[in-house]
């Protein structure tokens, strides 16, 4: 019965790829995606211990200034202030997270590193256009930070390669590079240096298609458990905990 099942499945799938159906139904590939990313999202959030953490669903309106409040509940809660830690982020920008950061954890020992290509997103991602939001590298006067300059996938090799990331030092990695794309290669990048107590940050965690379809096939692929942290603008900036 099982043998007889397979080559049904296959017979249907070749007539599938004769009858090219793309030709006619292409257009539903992105909606149809969309979809089943919303699905997952709302699955997700759903299944959220929210009883007991900074959660602001729902909120009408977006507030961006939530997210210097996301940092400093997972900076109280996880006594992040005195403790040597390794910052990354990922789409530095205006550097305005990077220096909040910087600002707030002031143990000598910690290291921060912000990679950006700054000149603006690489592809177009939804309403903004390929080269949008550029900006000059940034002036920080703290010797503890450090601007990688270019494209993730140029970078992020060479300086996993001579940084020593497995030094027992918790690391908060900051993912705010919009794109599915940026966010799904730096996640499978340093997946091989991420530990139980390493946090995630994301900043545009429930555009569907991008940092949560990158974080969803992360987890899938990777076999990683996370815990919700903290959550503002409905889900839009998140804070996990790696278990």
């Amino acid at each position: 019965m099982n043998r007889t099942i397979i080559k049904v499945k296959a017979f249907l799938k070749g007539i599938i790829l004769m009858l090219k159906p793309h030709i006619f139904i292409g257009w539903l590939r992105e909606p149809l995606l969309t979809m089943s990313n919303i699905l997952s999202l709302t699955k997700w959030a759903a299944s959220q211990d929210t009883k007991t953490i900074l959660n602001d669903f729902y909120s009408p309106l977006r507030d961006y200034t939530k997210r210097y409040q996301l940092y400093q509940n997972v900076v109280d809660n996880l006594n992040l202030k005195n403790e040597g830690i390794d910052y990354l982020e990922f789409g530095v920008s205006g550097a305005y997270s990077f220096k909040w950061w910087l600002a707030n954890c002031v143990n000598p020992d910690s290291r921060f590193y912000g990679f950006d290509t700054f000149e603006g997103l690489p592809e177009s991602w939804g309403i903004y256009n390929k080269g949008d939001m550029a900006a000059n590298v940034p002036n920080i006067d703290d010797i503890r930070g450090k601007f990688i300059k270019g494209l993730f996938q140029e970078t992020v090799a060479n300086f996993l390669s001579n940084h020593n990331l497995k030094n027992g030092k918790r690391k908060i990695v900051h993912l705010d590079a919009d794109l599915f794309s940026s966010t799904l290669y730096t996640l499978t990048s340093i997946a091989p240096y991420l530990k139980k107590g390493d946090v995630l940050l994301f900043d545009e965690f429930n555009v569907p298609n991008h940092e949560f379809y990158a974080f969803k096939i992360f987890c899938d692929s990777y076999y990683i458990k996370t815990r919700l942290l903290a959550a503002v603008n409905n889900y839009f900036q998140v804070a996990l905990i790696i278990e």
